[in-house]
């Protein structure tokens, strides 16, 4: 038997010496495709090269391309484990000719590399062509292959690309290798693409055109060839397996599996798919972490959290309930090093992040079943066959299993799931959160749009002069009173720099026929620029509407603010940058806020940055702003930005050309924002807090310039203070103070107790009868103490010595009311619940609590309520009582 690593050798032998350049794979993450979640296929590195003009590098290349097929059209996630054949993360083998051979020559050297280099069984050997393709056709019989096995197909399995929505595309030629009889499935004897007895492991596509955005195809200037075939599946055909999980490539790491999960069951029905399923997804958590992807809420980071969380419910199948895939991922490296020796550069951070997801996952995932169960227990007993959307939204929301899960889980029981329904709840909760929201959110969402639509025709274009002025001659073009002293207006140039990006909008004036309109707001609406003010005292809107018809504006940005802004933007990317060095790439940007002289920076990352880590990053950034580098922006094509290596967000809209700001040679990003001449402008940037916003996101808050100044020298001020008070040296304030804290604490602990002994010697003064209920005698007490903590510490010590009674206290601490209930041990054993006694009160009273058997709580609103516990409390208890 062939092992992989001899069929990647013989595969880069042969056409190396047919004179194809060998090229490393492309990244995971496509650098210069806005369009493509994921490389999904070997060309994809190579899509400029079919339609360059120009001098190309080479015109015969050859690639190992690690591919991903698990979000957008081409994902195979859901097949993963049910299919004998299908991965979402395989590698690819790949010859390409760039206007070199085409069809003849992509058939010639498939047939020998087949049947010389490879010498497989040519009888198990079948070939498809694009239905209308009587060339390939041709050709296929020109080089001896039977007629009675070329099959036509159409233009779903035999017309291919492009890789994304735009690019090269044409049709193709598929080899498929005949699994033998006894693996026929879908429609018996329908023959190659109809039937799953025949396994593609070969497709040479003839990119003959250029897909364009408006779904013309022009054709290529460099006709070519595209090869892929899939290493997995090529094992399979040399290794005379049945499934791509009995070769080389996987057995290893499925026994690994069932060792480490101490399996020993048959591999059959679901414990064999959830084997191929956490294999599978261990690889692809392997390569995406080892390539800086972090789990996430979005975009590629979703895709990542998403596979994890599938190989963990897996996992569930074999019996593991605790963390174990990041071991599994250990497996991966230990197996797949040689191969791919920079696996082994980041598999410890590649462990820590799938350990904490699965730690975080775990937590929630068993009440998360719990539900699930009981929801297709209900629907069983009411001979249902749909989860409810409403249920599903839930099971995400609260528990945080994907509704893609959900809907699997189900799928297996045979039951589907309403998926609209579960779109409408997740649109609902959606429109609520960002209702809530204000980071970076406008004042004025939703239809802002449609008022000036009734106005004119065809809304003027409004352009922004703000890059090169921060004054401008305009005229207004549309207005609208807000009312309230405000009016809303539409300039037809304008040097006020609307909110975008993350970077809050221009603040300044208006003054028009010798009237001053202070700026307070500017919104992009559109292709027009909306000018919130506010109009002089006693200013009349009417008046002041006539004005603007025919009289010039005079728009005047406030310059000392707008400088403001551009320090805090010109940080950001320096910022960025930073974290970059000192984190890693993996330290992608998932949000900003820009304002004067502060700012907020979102990235992706499993962990948070620990405090030498921020330090690194001060330097970093203070050292750039020291070397007073020049900041300069242009505009580009995009792709010609991208191939430069500028930084762009993923999910972001990008035209076809954009705003390149570069910062001497430390950062290059996309970024339409207004930013500094030289980045000794900065002046100083401190980071104030590090903090999580989100699982895998973490957010870092900074000052720059005055307001950094006025930190520094307001720290200094304090450290001052504190050497003063405890005379001593300044680098020992850190021991010093850390001592006080300890101490502090024990003291603390000391008087908690002592309160808590004390509350217990005086609960004969402390309690009074409150009456009898069903047998049960009630106490009441009123206690006070410094936080909510010691309050339950001396209700504890009182519990102790309640000698067969219930009690109820009014308690305050830390400003706050409350009331507790205290049931001692034998009364528990009686069947009394403090916690059932406390949710039952305080539901008289609009309110929620609850607690243990024994000591429960709740919160009041002010004294008066605490008679009405009381009442209530009596009655639940005569209850009790009586049922006993």
């Amino acid at each position: 038997m062939s092992s992989h690593e001899e069929l990647r050798r013989r595969f880069l032998d042969y056409f190396q010496e047919r004179d194809h350049k060998q090229v490393p794979s492309a990244s995971l993450i496509p650098r210069d495709d806005p369009s493509l979640l994921f490389t999904t296929a070997g060309m994809v590195q190579f899509k400029s090269l079919y339609s360059t003009t120009g001098e190309l590098p080479y015109r015969r290349a050859i690639s190992i391309q690690k591919c991903l097929r698990a979000g957008g059209k081409d994902s195979d996630l859901e097949n993963v484990g049910v299919s004998p054949r299908h991965l979402t993360f395989f590698e690819m083998l790949g010859h390409f000719s760039f206007g070199d051979y085409f069809k003849a020559g992509a058939i010639e050297i498939a047939w020998e590399f087949f049947t010389r280099v490879l010498d497989v069984d040519r009888s198990r050997l079948w070939v498809s062509v694009f239905e209308e393709d009587d060339e390939a056709a041709e050709l296929w019989r020109k080089v001896g292959f039977p007629a009675e096995r070329i099959v036509r197909l159409g233009a779903e399995d035999n017309f291919w690309g492009p890789a994304g929505s735009t690019g090269a595309c044409g049709p193709s030629s598929e080899i498929y290798w005949d699994l033998g009889e006894e693996m026929a499935s879908g429609e018996i004897g329908g023959g190659p693409g109809h039937d799953d007895r025949y396994v593609e492991v070969w497709n040479a596509v003839f990119p003959q055109f250029d897909q364009q955005p408006d779904g013309s195809r022009p054709e290529l200037p460099n006709k070519g060839i595209d090869m892929g075939a899939g290493l997995e599946r090529m094992a399979l055909m040399i290794q005379d397996e049945k499934t791509i999980f009995d070769t080389d490539l996987f057995r290893p790491l499925m026994d690994g599996i069932r060792e480490l999960a101490g399996f020993d069951g048959p591999e059959e029905g679901e414990a064999l798919v959830a084997l191929r399923r956490i294999a599978d997804h261990a690889r692809a958590l392997a390569y995406t972490l080892g390539e800086g992807l972090v789990p996430s809420n979005v975009g590629r980071g979703y895709v990542l959290r998403r596979i994890l969380r599938r190989a963990m419910m897996a996992l569930r199948v074999l019996d593991v309930h605790e963390p174990m895939l990041h071991r599994v991922l250990g497996l991966v490296h230990e197996h797949m090093g040689a191969v791919h020796p920079e696996l082994g550069e980041r598999a410890e951070r590649a462990r820590q992040v799938v350990e904490a997801e699965e730690e975080r996952f775990l937590r929630t995932i068993e009440q998360g079943v719990a539900r699930y169960r009981e929801i297709v227990d209900g629907i069983a007993a009411g001979a249902g066959r749909v989860l409810p959307g409403d249920e599903v939204f839930k099971l995400y929301s609260t528990y945080g299993i994907p509704w893609e899960m959900t809907a699997e889980m189900a799928r297996d029981e045979g039951l589907e799931v309403d998926e609209k329904g579960y779109r409408e709840a997740l649109a609902t909760d959606r429109a609520l959160s960002q209702a809530a929201s204000n980071f970076g959110a406008g004042e004025d969402p939703g239809g802002a749009e449609a008022r000036y639509e009734a106005l004119v025709k065809a809304p003027p274009a409004s352009e922004f002069v703000g890059y090169e002025s921060l004054a401008a001659e305009a005229r207004a073009v549309e207005w609208r009173d807000l009312e309230s002293g405000q009016l809303e207006l539409v300039l037809d140039r304008s040097p006020f720099y609307a909110t975008a990006g993350g970077q809050i909008a221009d603040e300044g004036a208006l003054e028009v026929a010798g009237r001053n309109l202070r700026v307070l707001d500017v919104q992009r609406r559109g292709s027009r620029l909306c000018h919130r003010v506010e109009l002089p005292a006693g200013g009349d809107p009417a008046e002041l509407i006539e004005i603007l018809r025919s009289h010039p504006v005079h728009a005047q940005v406030d310059g000392v603010r707008r400088r403001a802004i551009a320090r805090a933007h010109t940080g950001t990317h320096l910022l960025h940058a930073a974290l970059h060095r000192v984190i890693g790439e993996e330290a992608t940007q998932a949000g900003s806020w820009v304002g004067p002289d502060r700012l907020r920076f979102d990235f992706n990352h499993h962990r948070a940055a620990g405090a030498q880590e921020l330090a690194e990053v001060e330097e970093l950034v203070t050292g750039w702003v020291l070397d007073n580098m020049p900041v300069r922006s242009e505009v580009l094509p995009l792709a010609e930005a991208l191939e430069r290596g500028a930084m762009a967000l993923f999910g972001e809209k990008y035209g076809d050309e954009v705003r390149v700001v570069s910062v001497g040679g430390i950062s290059l990003e996309l970024c339409g924002g207004t930013h500094l001449d030289l980045s000794g402008g900065i002046g100083l940037l401190t980071v104030t807090s590090e903090s999580s916003v989100a699982s895998g996101v973490r957010r870092i808050e900074a000052v720059t310039g005055w307001e950094a100044q006025r930190l520094a020298a307001g720290r200094s001020r304090v450290v001052a203070a504190l050497v003063q008070q405890q005379r001593i040296p300044e680098d020992e304030l850190p021991d010093s103070t850390a001592a006080l804290l300890a101490d502090r604490q024990q003291l603390r602990k000391k008087l908690e107790g002592l309160r808590a002994s004390q509350a217990a010697d005086r609960s004969d003064e402390l309690l009074r009868p409150a009456g009898s209920f069903g047998g049960y005698e009630l106490l009441r007490g009123e206690i006070e103490a410094a936080s909510p903590k010691e309050v339950r510490g001396m209700a504890d010590s009182i519990r102790g010595r309640l000698e067969g009674r219930v009690a109820v206290l009014l308690a305050e601490a830390a400003g706050k009311l409350s009331f507790l209930v205290l049931v001692p041990d034998e009364l528990r054993e009686r069947g009394l619940h403090a916690g059932n006694l406390v949710s039952e009160a305080v539901a008289t009273i609009g309110g929620r609590g609850g607690g243990s058997s024994t000591l429960a709580q709740a919160g009041l609103g002010d004294p008066e309520q605490f008679s009405k516990i009381i009442a209530a409390l009596g009655e639940c208890m005569s209850r009790q009582g009586e049922a006993q």
